[in-house]
């Protein structure tokens, strides 16, 4: 049988299960939509080296969920600088020039950071997580973690002095 019609039957006999299981995870009708078609669009990408047998559910499933909780750590991370900015707009009008600008700073310090060092300090210092709990949630080691944070404190410093 040909790859395309394989394909074919297992996106219209998956999608639907896999879509409903994206939205369990995301709570996000048309992003669960999204996300299952990246998976299939990974997998058809993939057709001449993957095995279109039993194995392949577990894997759409799988994969699924792990493009599922990467939306839910990229948004949250998103969510959580918005109500940070908005936090610091309620307040601005109390804030004197200097704390202003030093918010200004910190801020612009922070969006230079690189994304993955980003999303760990975000997690540590505004979401107040142990380096224990962020391992656990971004499935890298502590090390890792505190890796990240030493790295993030380093190049705050650097542009702090520099400032």
């Amino acid at each position: 049988m040909k790859k395309s019609i394989q394909f074919e039957k297992l996106y219209k006999r998956f999608q639907p299960s896999l879509i409903n299981y994206a939205y369990y995870l995301t709570r996000s009708s048309e992003d669960s939509v999204e996300l299952v078609n990246d998976v299939f669009l990974s997998v058809w990408n993939k057709k001449n080296r993957l095995k279109l047998d039993s194995n392949l559910k577990t894997y759409l499933y799988t994969a699924v969920k792990n493009r599922s909780i990467n939306y839910i750590k990229k948004n949250k991370l998103v969510t959580v600088f918005d109500e940070k900015l908005d936090t610091l707009s309620d307040f601005e009008t109390d804030h004197s020039l200097l704390e202003k600008e030093q918010d200004i700073i910190i801020q612009q310090i922070m969006n230079d950071l690189p994304s993955k060092c980003k999303q760990v300090f975000a997690m540590s210092r505004i979401d107040q997580l142990s380096n224990k709990e962020i391992a656990s949630l971004l499935d890298i080691s502590i090390k890792t973690v505190e890796a990240q944070i030493t790295k993030a404190l380093k190049i705050f410093r650097k542009k702090l002095i520099n400032e």
